[in-house]
């Protein structure tokens, strides 16, 4: 017989294998852990984040070595200025010693257009033969004015450094000035100077330089728009003729060239160039600086934000105690630190930004400030801002001007010293400084010796030159809006002339 399996015992047998039953005797209960002595602290562990507390002490600042040209005066007066530096381009420039602080009243834009002409064509050159020609060496010709100078630049490979200077004395010493190209170019400087003064900080910068300055010396650079309208192709050929002179002129090489491999060419391409004297435009007058404060107006309707720009008369380049006022306003305005900006933008969020710098040309300076707030705000942000110029004026006000933010403002202008030394065209530019302002050679090299060696006291001295209860403020915004908050504040507004911004 077969034998026969019970259903009921067929399902035990098959629970018992799935729960294990027929695993080994389970293994009896672990030992109790003996009960913790209550008042046994456990071991702290260490604060992985415990060097955070205290900031790391900063070490020695690198030292900028920055490097002195080799120079070199040509018989007829040109000056050669070459600047080693280990580089696959090497940049041309050619620099004069007048920009738009040279210009007779009524001539404002000259010097910017006349530079811009430059690369319009020459004798040799069509407007296009010379921009193909610049091309063929695989860059472009550049030319500016600014207050004290106008240049002319190109950057080529260092084995085309014979054909970019041949293609620089053409431009400098042979321009065409053709009247059609003159017509062309004139027109579109005329849109550019329109489309700019659309511009809410533009306006409130144009207004107030010239309110302080005066309608000629306040001028930008790139004239007023009645100014260029006038502007002729004579006036372009006068003052080329008048200030693009040997005496006046400055050729610049950087890059992996010496002056003794350069100074035959240039010799050949500059130093024939006739030595005429420089003709100087007559000087013009300064306003005499407002004896209390002064609120302009530029009605802008439901404008969301007003520009401000406040400035007030200041030393010139030449003045003594010039490394001391770039310290200061880096301190004051210039840094992302700065007071200005801890106060308006990081304290009071009335702005992104505000900057505020002190100008120096060779003829007159300027400290400045400017920003944007929001509108509801103007009153408010325009106490805070000349508040913050007292304090910083007045060490009496509790925050005299003290040695970290000095080391602070030290370390910047130091890096930005540095960072000059990246590129062959940034070292061009402080090489035409230097000639411009009639530096010493070595002044870059012995900078940060010089700035190190300021006390806070010299700073300070310098912030004392600061005047906020006799600035020209220019305000571009929603008149109806923010004057009568102005007005609790104790301001009056007048309206800013029309002319102001022209």
């Amino acid at each position: 017989m077969k034998p026969t399996t019970n259903r009921a015992t067929c399902f035990w047998l098959l629970s018992t294998l799935l729960s294990g039953a027929c695993a080994s005797p389970a293994a009896p209960p672990p030992a109790a852990s003996p009960p913790l002595n209550a008042n046994l602290a456990p071991t702290p562990r260490p604060d992985p984040e415990a060097f955070r507390v205290n900031p790391p002490k900063p070490g020695e600042h690198p030292a900028v070595q920055f490097p002195t040209p080799a120079v070199k005066t040509l018989k007829n007066g040109v000056t050669l200025m070459v600047l080693p530096k280990r580089a696959a381009v090497t940049t041309l420039s050619v620099v004069v010693r007048e920009g738009a602080g040279s210009l007779p009243v009524g001539k404002s834009g000259l010097a910017a257009l006349t530079a811009r002409m430059l690369t319009e064509g020459t004798q040799l050159h069509s407007s296009l033969a010379l921009a193909e020609a610049s091309e063929s060496l695989g860059s472009t010709l550049d030319a500016d004015a600014g207050r004290d100078q106008s240049n002319v630049e190109i950057s080529t490979l260092t084995a085309d450094v014979a054909r970019g200077l041949e293609l620089l004395a053409e431009v400098v010493f042979k321009p065409a000035f053709r009247e059609a190209d003159f017509t062309r170019v004139k027109g579109e400087w005329l849109d550019g100077l329109r489309a700019e003064r659309q511009e809410p900080s533009r306006l409130a910068s144009l207004a107030a330089l010239r309110s302080l300055l005066g309608p000629s010396v306040g001028a930008p650079v790139s004239g007023s728009i009645p100014d260029v309208e006038k502007l002729t192709v004579a006036d372009l050929k006068a003052f080329h003729q008048r200030s693009y002179v040997p005496a006046n002129l400055a050729v610049i090489a950087v890059g992996d060239v010496t002056l003794a491999e350069l100074e035959p060419n240039v010799e050949r391409l500059f130093g024939r160039a006739p030595n005429n004297a420089p003709v100087k435009a007559a000087e013009v007058a300064l306003p005499e600086p407002p004896s209390k404060l002064r609120l302009l107006i530029v009605d802008r309707k439901d404008s969301v934000q007003s520009s401000i720009f406040a400035a007030q008369s200041f030393p010139k380049r030449s003045d003594a105690g010039f490394e001391a006022r770039e310290i200061m306003s880096s301190l004051v305005g210039g840094l992302f630190t700065s007071r200005l900006n801890s106060n308006l933008r990081e304290k009071h969020a009335y702005t992104y930004g505000v900057h505020g710098q002190a100008l120096a040309t060779r003829n007159w300076g300027a400290f400045y400030v400017a920003t944007e707030v929001k509108a509801e705000t103007t009153a408010d942000s325009l106490f805070e801002l000349l508040n913050e110029l007292d304090r910083a004026r007045d060490p009496k006000r509790g925050a005299p001007i003290n040695e970290q933010e000095t080391n602070r403002a030290r370390a910047d202008l130091m890096h930005s010293l540095g960072a000059r030394l990246e590129h062959t065209s940034s070292l061009a530019d402080a090489m035409a400084t230097l000639f411009a302002e009639q530096l010493p050679h070595d002044y870059y090299s012995k900078y940060p010796a010089l700035i190190g060696a300021l006390p806070a006291s010299q700073v300070s001295a310098e912030a004392a030159r600061l005047t906020p209860s006799r600035m020209t403020v220019v305000i571009v915004g929603d008149r109806a809006q923010i004057e009568p908050s102005l007005k609790q504040r104790g301001y009056l507004l007048e309206a800013a002339d029309p002319r102001l911004l022209e």
